[in-house]
Parts: structure tokens; C-alpha cells; sequence
């Protein structure tokens, strides 16, 4: 039996719990202990009727993609605490909410623990933080197969050629449902990457994953906004009252000074309550590659960031092709979308992107109009 009752029982008491723990601590330990950090942002997307479910020819929105706070602890005798709260806001409203929030102890041999809300350990596109992500948005095959953020507990070993990852989560609506009308979803999931390639100059890197979800007879959707976050979610697959679901994925990607190339594939199962099982599958490739020979290093399962060696900072070209089939028994979507960018690092801490994205669909639709295309950009600022 999953061990639900060993999870955050109460996530409102342990937040707040947390709080009170990174604080008091603080004000009583040495000051270099406590870091403070974060990251904001700023897009600006135009698209077309594609991304629209009234098959608007014409969107332009600015948004507050991402304004995020974050509070780490360095405990003594191997105790780790962070605390971290996200923002957005654009024209329709605004939304905080908590991000990563957990424990951690890092003194164990065998893996680092890791008790709150933090990512499950599934694809290396998921598993990258999105300032260091090659593109503005990640690919629909992430937003359609990953979840967001979970509360659970998490077993973590990392070194240069091979990281595994193991964790136990309840599902959180992350203020994207009306709630769950059955027990939250419970998951387990895991993840393996191996190098067999680690050098200065360049990394070849292999990784699997896989999840099994109890949805308890919740409502189960994939709905997705096609890679622009102020879009609508016109990208989607049949919907139906969900018993369980497994997920598979495979990665890979090889950085050799200059460039970089990236590819995912996952494929899902997910068996209906009284019903059929119901198969849908995406994959991405993504090539990118630093004008201004900086190197992107891949380490311990994740990408690193661009650090400019000039004064004149970094130019970095950029394209991805991404795909999903949402479509069986004659219900759901299949897309893909090509997006092509180009972005500017002007120091390690303040980023500018550009993206072109092409759209194409096929099965069920939201919209009778179908056309255009897609310009985001972005300023990203860390601080």
C-alpha cells in the first residue's frame, strides 16, 4: 500500500511548519547559511488562431511568466531547508502559489532524502530548471507526460557519470483544477541517467524514467497550451474518469563544446475506470549551438548554464521539433510544433529570447480556424 500517511498530512501545517523552522533557525545560526534567491520572467507572446479556442487570428499578451522568491538553509550536520514561492500575472489576474518547499538531509551514504514539494524524477527536460532551459517553454511531450511539483519524499544519488532517483508523491492540483473529486492521485516514480562520455569538452548522456499514477477514479485530461504559456489550452486528448496510468520515457543528449543536441520520448498508458486502456506517445529534438564558443556543460542528469566568456556576452541559435499523439479511438489531437530562436546572455544572470514557433494539428480541435503562428520573447533576470 502506498505509504500516504507517512506524506505531508496536512500541507498548509507543514508549510507553514517550514516557515517557522528556516526563520527561527536563521535568525539564531551564522548569516552566510541563509541564501537568498530567484528569478523573473518577462514574456511577451503574439500568436495566432491555432493557439486560440475562438480562432482569434490575432493575441498579443504580456506576462509575468515567472517571479520567484527563494529562501535556502544550510543546517548544520547535513540538514538542508528551502523555501520558495512563485508569482504570475498577466491581463486575465495574478496567481502565488508555493514552489519547491522541502527538507532535505544530504549526510547519507547512500542517497541525499528530500521531504515537501519539490519535482518527481522523471525526463531531463522536467528535471532542468527553466532558466536554464535552451528554449522559452519546454516541449509539449513535458507539459503533456510530467506532472508539476508534488508533495512526497524523494531518495537522490548524483555523480558526474550517473545519477538515480526515487520518490513517492501525492499529486497537487497546482492551481490548474477545480479539485479532485476522489482521493488526490498518488504516484512512484524513478529515474537513471549514465554518461558514458564525461570530459571537459564534451558529455554523452543516456537516461530513463517511469511512473505509475493511481488517479483513485479522478477525472484524467491532457490539455496543453502547444508551448506558449498565455495561449489557450487547444491541444488535447479525450477525457474520461481514470483508474491508473503508467509512463515510460527515454533521453538523450550529447554536448560537444559548442553545441548541443537534446531528444525525449515518453509514452503513456492510462486504463479508463470500467473502461478501455487508452495509449498516447510525444518525443522532441531540440540543437542548439553558442555563436560566441562558450560550452553548455551536461552534469549529474541536467543542463548547465551558459556562462559568456567575452564582454560582449553570448549568442546562442536555437531549434526544436516537438510532437504528441492525444489521439485513440477516433478522439484527441496529434501536433507538433517547430520553433525556431535564437537567445542573448548578457552576463550568467540576465537572458533575452526570441522564438518563432510553426504549428500543425490534426483530430479533434477546438477551433475551426487553424492558422497562424507564433513570436515569444522573453527577459530573464536572476537574481
Amino acid at each position: 500500500m502506498f505509504p500516504e500517511r507517512l506524506m505531508i498530512k496536512s500541507k498548509a501545517t507543514g508549510t507553514c511548519a517550514l516557515i517557522a523552522l528556516v526563520f527561527s533557525a536563521s535568525s539564531l545560526a551564522e548569516k552566510e547559511r541563509l541564501q537568498i534567491g530567484g528569478q523573473v520572467l518577462m514574456d511577451m507572446n503574439y500568436f495566432g488562431s491555432f493557439w486560440s479556442k475562438k480562432g482569434d487570428s490575432s493575441n498579443t499578451n504580456v506576462e509575468l511568466r515567472d517571479g520567484r522568491i527563494q529562501f535556502t538553509y544550510d543546517f548544520p550536520a547535513g540538514w538542508e531547508a528551502k523555501l520558495q514561492v512563485n508569482a504570475d500575472a498577466d491581463s486575465n489576474g495574478s496567481d502565488v502559489d508555493l514552489g519547491s518547499t522541502y527538507i532535505r538531509y544530504n549526510n547519507w551514504r547512500i542517497a541525499e532524502i528530500t521531504l515537501g514539494k519539490m519535482k518527481e524524477p522523471i525526463g531531463m527536460e522536467r528535471n532542468t530548471r527553466s532558466a536554464r532551459l535552451v528554449t522559452i517553454e519546454s516541449s509539449m511531450m513535458t507539459t503533456s507526460f510530467t506532472p508539476g511539483k508534488n508533495w512526497g519524499i524523494r531518495l537522490n544519488s548524483a555523480t558526474k557519470r550517473r545519477t538515480w532517483s526515487l520518490a513517492a508523491t501525492v499529486e497537487d492540483d497546482n492551481g490548474q483544477n477545480d479539485g479532485y473529486e476522489e482521493d488526490e492521485p498518488i504516484a512512484l516514480t524513478g529515474r537513471f541517467t549514465f554518461a558514458p562520455i564525461h570530459t571537459a569538452e564534451q558529455t554523452l548522456q543516456f537516461g530513463i524514467s517511469s511512473s505509475w499514477r493511481d488517479w483513485n477514479k479522478n477525472t484524467f485530461q491532457i490539455k496543453d497550451r502547444a508551448q506558449v504559456s498565455s495561449a489557450d489550452n487547444v491541444v488535447r486528448s479525450a477525457e474520461f474518469a481514470a483508474d491508473n496510468q503508467i509512463v515510460v520515457g527515454l533521453e538523450g543528449a550529447w554536448s560537444r563544446k559548442s553545441l548541443l543536441l537534446q531528444g525525449e520520448y515518453m509514452a503513456t498508458r492510462v486504463e479508463e475506470v470500467n473502461g478501455p486502456d487508452w495509449n498516447y506517445d510525444g518525443y522532441y529534438f531540440t540543437a542548439s549551438y553558442l555563436l560566441t564558443g562558450e560550452h553548455r556543460k551536461l552534469n549529474k542528469g541536467k543542463l548547465g548554464a551558459v556562462k559568456p566568456t567575452g564582454d560582449g556576452g553570448a549568442w546562442e541559435l536555437e531549434g526544436r521539433y516537438s510532437y504528441v499523439n492525444l489521439r485513440d479511438r477516433g478522439l484527441g489531437a496529434k501536433a507538433s510544433i517547430t520553433t525556431l530562436g535564437v537567445n542573448y546572455y548578457y552576463r550568467r544572470d540576465i537572458k533575452l529570447m526570441l522564438a518563432y514557433l510553426y504549428p500543425d494539428i490534426a483530430g479533434s480541435v477546438t477551433s475551426d480556424e487553424l492558422g497562424g503562428h507564433a513570436v515569444s520573447a522573453r527577459v530573464q533576470v536572476l537574481f
